[in-house]
């Protein structure tokens, strides 16, 4: 087996042998022009002869873009030019360059790098994402354009994007849940201990009933003597939402105030114990029991806004 300065050795005389081969000569409508060669370059390390500053790399400074950093730092510039083999790598810490170079100057830096990973990923660069621009890119763009994200592919896809946002929203109760009361789920969820079981879906669904009637129109609130009447039938609505949120939540801050009381609990473990915990400027409980459950009523994510074309719809989440 070849040991580290062997391998070395064999990887910058393969480069050598590369370099000093013919290539083709640039075309007369290419960027580089003769004009261009003869401006002068950022500032940067010294290079060695056709390898550049590869062996710097090779040897020992990785990651590469700390020694990047650290080599900008040491040259006192925002803009640095790295000589590796026959490319040339222009680095930038300069706002105010990179928009230079991205909006003013994006015609000649646009095009993606030809790597091996990207010749790879893209199946001999077919795909747009890191074609080089060229006559394949337009073509992936065209097509792109027309029919992948176009309106009506949209409207075809708005179920799917429905349900996995709907999964997403999920995920997002269960981590609110966890932190507000340390469960991942109300019940014995689902048997596979992650998806929701009966009273996460009536739980989720109640909740998401309150957010979507809190600003719903009602005419009570602007004439307030008519509300006995419940026009709208929202009160009704919200009552019932609400008698199952308080059926989950109540009994479970109930639990916890007892242990706290009883001394059965010593440190806090999440944002529930932190409300029952908080104190006064006498040293007395901030919050009163109703407080506390008023304030775990909507756990944080509960207002993630759903991905529908019907933000007020009360379906299920979890359908």
């Amino acid at each position: 087996m070849l040991d580290s300065s062997s391998l070395l050795a064999f990887i910058l005389g393969s480069l050598i042998v590369a370099l000093m081969m013919k290539r083709k000569e640039p075309k007369k409508n290419e960027l580089v022009t003769s004009y261009t060669r003869n401006l002068r370059l950022p500032p940067g390390p010294k290079p060695w002869p056709l390898i550049g500053n590869l062996p710097q790399i090779l040897r020992r400074n990785r990651p590469v873009f700390r020694w990047i950093h650290s080599l900008m730092e040491e040259l006192n510039t925002d803009i640095a030019c790295i000589p590796l083999a026959n490319t040339h790598v222009i680095p930038v810490t300069s706002p105010r360059i990179a928009r230079e170079i991205l909006k003013k100057q994006d015609s000649i830096f646009a095009t993606r790098p030809l790597t091996m990973g990207t010749e790879y990923c893209s199946r001999g660069y077919l795909t747009i994402a890191v074609e080089p621009q060229g006559e394949q890119w337009k073509k992936m763009r065209r097509v792109v354009a027309s029919h992948v994200t176009s309106q009506k592919s949209f409207k075809w896809t708005l179920e799917k994007r429905t349900e996995e946002a709907d999964n997403l929203v999920r995920y997002i109760n269960n981590l609110s849940r966890k932190m507000l009361f340390g469960v991942r789920h109300f019940g014995k969820g689902s048997e596979d201990g992650f998806g929701p079981g009966f009273e996460e879906i009536e739980y989720v669904d109640s909740l998401f009933t309150v957010v979507t009637h809190i600003y719903a129109f009602a005419l009570s609130d602007y004439v307030p003597w008519l509300r006995f009447l419940d026009l709208e039938g929202h009160e009704k609505v919200v009552s019932g939402a609400m008698r199952n949120i308080s059926k989950y939540n109540d009994s479970f801050v109930d639990q916890r105030l007892k242990k706290w009381r009883n001394g059965k609990m010593k440190k806090p473990r999440d944002f529930l114990d932190m409300f029952i915990l908080a104190k006064d400027t006498n040293g007395k409980p901030a919050l009163s029991d109703e407080e506390i459950k008023a304030q775990v009523t909507r756990p944080p994510g509960s207002h993630v806004i759903r991905l529908t074309s019907q933000p007020t719809a009360t379906r299920s989440t979890y359908q």
